[in-house]
């Protein structure tokens, strides 16, 4: 793990060259030299998309608008990145803690960032008081894979970071409004993008914690989110 953010301006991945991750003072930037096949929550580009820019957005803690996705639309394409390939994420947890880590295995290479801040944390499956809208993202999860992944696979993957995460915040203690342990907070997000190279042969049909590419994703985001909730506190 390491928390490049906290001296430096850029961060050039140590298994995939292709992809280097970027401090812009009020963004994080992930810029692949390829066109990524993603799966995500994210406000901008949601859902099945096809991007080489992925951008994690640090707003205030009172920020609020009316049309979000908007307002990060216009700020893409104020940044000067295409917004048809770009997904973006919002924040109000420090980017300078942003935590990276890596890792190569059984035909895919994997990078990791997670930013957290817990001021927020949920239960999920416990009543408690909701909105049909609500502020930007908290802990904000990105992981870029070069692998063949099935459909099925990527979403299994999104699952297996969801459960490390939450285990990595019962660990720290986290707790929410009434105080029982946090599963996470009321606004998180994953963005998982692959891409798909077809020379890696036979797609990954899988990514539980106990496939190998699953068990990598579990171990990259429990220990991100885990560093990411850990310093939050810290300078």
């Amino acid at each position: 793990m390491t928390q490049p953010f906290r001296t430096g301006n850029m961060h050039p991945s140590l298994v995939w060259p292709d992809v280097s991750v970027h401090y812009k003072g009020d963004h994080l930037l992930f810029k692949t030299t390829e066109v990524l096949t993603v799966f995500s929550n994210a406000l901008w580009q949601g859902g099945m998309a096809t991007a080489s820019h992925f951008v994690n957005w640090k707003v205030p803690l009172n920020y609020r608008s009316e049309d979000p996705a908007d307002m990060m639309h216009s700020q893409v394409a104020a940044w000067g990145y295409p917004p048809d390939e770009t997904v973006g994420l919002q924040t109000a947890a420090k980017i300078t803690h942003a935590s990276i880590a890596e890792d190569v295995g059984d035909k895919f290479r994997m990078i990791c960032c997670a930013t957290a801040g817990t001021r927020n944390g949920a239960r999920a499956g416990r009543q408690r008081e909701t909105f049909s809208a609500y502020r930007c993202g908290t802990i904000n999860v990105f992981l870029l894979l070069d692998a063949n992944m099935t459909p099925s696979a990527m979403v299994n993957g999104i699952v297996t970071a969801t459960e490390a995460k939450t285990a990595a915040l019962q660990d720290l203690n986290i707790r929410e409004e009434s105080g029982e342990l946090a599963t996470g907070t009321t606004t998180d997000a994953v963005v998982l993008a692959v891409s798909q190279r077809q020379e890696y042969g036979v797609p990954h049909q899988f990514a539980g914690a106990a496939t190998t590419i699953g068990n990598a994703i579990g171990r990259l985001v429990y220990e991100t989110v885990y560093e990411a909730v850990v310093t939050q506190g810290e300078a």
